[in-house]
């Protein structure tokens, strides 16, 4: 204990004698030139990169005189832990053992205590680390604590408490501040780019959701389970998924379930949208499932991701994940009780992730917005029209920024292995799903160029016939299976009115027609 007491007195006195510059997250070194301010006997300064040419970094030098060596640096925008729990931060070392790393948050602006996450690090290499202050404890008492509030001071220590000589290299600190970090624009403007609906559902029909909106992905994708732990059968049934006349409800239910001979002992639903888009606004308003275990989702995936037995199938342009960018407009876990969050996946950052949200009073039985805009800039997320999270890369490749291409909607509740023994079921129920484009502006992108394509009979059994295809020239088909290979392919003439499927075993299928400047899908049964 006396060594956090002391840290307090410490810090306190330097703030008293000493006027650091205030400046902005994120610290790029290579981009900025903050300076931090160092304290009882430690170094700061600005240096080349020991392990990446070309590079510039922040480098503590412990003297070893004192147990209490470190930096310091208050920011113009305080970090915002109501909103995301995380601050970001790459660090290096050259000491041979392990050491331990503090970073600590102080000057609170709603008269929170000064809170500190410590981790303990032994590294060859830069380590991309992540201080969760949702998991946090008070400077003085040790007390565990959720850390909430806003913070104007960031510090860092490198082995506190002990009089060990060395030093720290740190680079790229970032965090959420709730404002604007990219000068990307007023997000008035961005919100009102995208007013021109486009595509929504707003569930007004009593019994299955519309089949012509939405496909109920079933089939496991990961060798026969789904990713990320989940341990439910997504299945097609009503019991799982409904519509009442005026909300969707999605049902993760206990329940033992035989899906194909793989046995679980819980249900639920994954809807894809048939509708897919590049760049425009997406509002989904809410309620949320409770309990622990449970993780619901409104997110959205690339159409070339590939996955087996999702509505877009073995897209021509197959990537994969996390290549085909994901966006996570809102995730919640039952384990962190009325915190919701957004998230962005790709090639250049995936698995644990920077995130965004915030903590609402009752989102299981109160209605919330959730929203998401998307620009050829950035990736903006709102809560009840309020920005929670942006990502913006302002370097833009192939692997930080996929965001070129059509993105279909998802929504779905997972049930995760820490379910309660005692968990029955828990629903999440969706007013309406809403997606909004530029106003006079062509989408060719989408799939809402052309009307609906509909196929019948449905199930088949020698032909297909269709309306609504509406082509002015020759174009190209593909038949799918539902692991996504490739059982039929040609062309289709101008004025073609019917396609063969005689070869086609019984099964389900995906039938693709790809224009120039369009795509469109749909799904059948061969008898």
């Amino acid at each position: 204990m006396r060594f956090f007491i002391k840290t307090t007195i410490i810090i306190s006195t330097l703030f008293i004698v000493i006027n650091a510059k205030s400046q902005s997250l994120p610290i790029d070194f290579n981009k900025t030139t903050h300076s931090f301010t160092s304290f009882g006997g430690s170094d700061f300064s600005r240096v080349s990169d020991p392990l990446r040419p070309n590079n510039t970094v922040g480098k503590i030098i412990n003297n070893g005189g004192d147990i209490f060596e470190g930096v310091f640096i208050d920011v113009s925008e305080p970090i915002n832990l109501d909103s995301s729990k995380k601050v970001y931060i790459e660090i290096y070392t050259s000491l041979a053992d392990s050491v331990l790393v503090q970073l600590k948050l102080e000057q609170s602006q709603s008269g929170q205590s000064d809170i500190f996450v410590e981790h303990k690090i032994k590294t060859s290499t830069w380590l991309n680390d992540s201080f969760d202050f949702g998991s946090a404890l008070t400077v003085g008492m040790q007390e565990p604590i959720v850390g909430k509030g806003q913070y104007k001071r960031i510090t860092i220590f490198l082995a506190p408490g002990t009089t060990t000589s060395g030093n720290l290299y740190f680079d790229n600190i970032s965090a959420f501040t709730g404002k604007n970090q990219s000068d990307g624009g007023n997000t008035n403007e961005i919100w009102t780019k995208y007013d021109s609906l486009v595509w929504e559902d707003e569930f007004n029909r009593v019994g299955l959701f519309d089949s012509d909106n939405w496909h109920p992905q079933i089939i496991p994708p990961n060798g026969g389970g789904w990713f990320n732990g989940e341990i439910q059968h997504y299945t097609e049934r009503i019991e799982n998924s409904y519509c009442d006349g005026e909300s969707l409800h999605i049902i993760a239910r206990k329940e033992t379930y035989d899906y194909e001979g793989s046995v679980k002992q819980h249900t639920s639903a994954r809807l894809n949208s048939k509708f897919a888009f590049t760049y425009g606004r997406v509002d989904v308003r809410a309620k949320l499932p409770y309990g622990n275990g449970t993780w619901p989702a409104i997110w959205m995936l690339g159409t070339n991701i590939g996955e087996t037995g999702n509505y877009w199938g073995q897209d021509a342009n197959t990537v994969g994940w996390p290549k085909c960018g994901e966006i996570d407009i809102m995730e919640s876990w039952g384990h962190n009780p009325n915190y919701v969050s957004s998230a962005v996946h790709c090639q250049a950052q995936f698995g644990s992730v920077p995130t965004g949200g915030t903590t609402l009073n009752d989102p299981y039985n109160d209605y919330h917005l959730y929203s998401m805009v998307w620009t050829p800039e950035k990736l903006t997320f709102y809560v009840d029209s309020v920005e929670t999270y942006e990502y913006f890369p302002t370097s833009k490749n192939g692997d930080n920024w996929p965001f070129t291409e059509d993105q279909y909607i998802l929504l779905n509740v997972a049930i995760l292995p820490s379910i309660s023994n005692n968990f029955d079921t828990a629903r999440m129920q969706v007013d309406y799903v809403k997606v909004y484009q530029e106003r006079k502006v062509k989408n060719t992108n989408s799939i809402m160029n052309m009307p609906k394509l509909r196929i019948f009979p449905n199930p088949v059994d020698h032909s297909i016939s269709w309306e609504n295809l509406n082509i002015s020239k020759t174009v190209n088909y593909t038949i799918i299976d539902k692991i996504g290979s490739i059982c039929q392919k040609g062309l289709i003439e101008k004025g073609a009115n019917h396609l063969e499927v005689d070869l086609l075993r019984p099964g389900i299928y995906f039938l693709k027609i790809e224009s120039i400047k369009t795509v469109q899908s749909i799904r059948f049964i061969k008898n």
